[in-house]
């Protein structure tokens, strides 16, 4: 009974990370990505080696992930600026199959 219990809560975690991940991604990389630069003015000191690595997190991993995730599971672009970031040479092979036909006419839904 242990190991159907464990399955069934890993299964529903995973159901519900699905669910909540790209919003979820996507406010908190926003909130990395203005909170960094706002930290390297207010104390550029103490923040400039620390703050660069969390900026770049905040925007290439975290806001770009929900991005990605939120397209595999719509087919379409949220964002023109995801869109227009995606379609950048070194981004363009990670496109998912669902929203091609959307970055060669250059639009979103």
């Amino acid at each position: 009974m242990g190991l159907i219990w464990l399955a069934a809560v890993a299964v529903l975690a995973a159901m519900v990370l699905w669910w909540v991940f790209p919003i979820l991604a996507r406010v908190v990389g926003f909130f990395l990505i203005v909170d960094s630069p706002l930290a390297i003015v207010i104390t550029p000191a103490r923040a400039i080696p620390g703050e660069l690595s969390w900026l770049v997190l905040g925007f290439l991993l975290v806001w770009l992930a929900g991005h990605w995730v939120s397209v595999v599971k719509h087919g379409v672009w949220d964002s023109r600026v995801a869109l227009c970031i995606f379609a950048l040479p070194g981004l363009r092979r990670v496109i998912p199959r669902s929203a091609l036909v959307h970055v060669e006419r250059d639009s979103y839904r």
